[in-house]
């Protein structure tokens, strides 16, 4: 994303977040199908993390 100084008009901001969203969606789609291969072709089970949960190990302080 290019910044520029002169504002966008509303026109130029809706098509610009149409394009973000068509972007996300693009990737959303791949990752998704990433997911399926893995699970259907490799049996790989993957699990979408709770809010707020770590994957790290916490250690205890000395």
């Amino acid at each position: 994303m290019a910044q520029t100084t002169i504002p966008l008009t509303p026109e130029q901001r809706i098509r610009e977040l149409e394009e973000q969203l068509e972007l996300a969606n693009q990737k959303a789609e791949f990752f998704e199908s990433v997911i399926n291969v893995l699970k259907n072709d490799y049996g790989v089970s993957v699990v979408k993390k709770r809010p707020g949960k770590s994957s790290r190990k916490v250690r205890p302080p000395k």
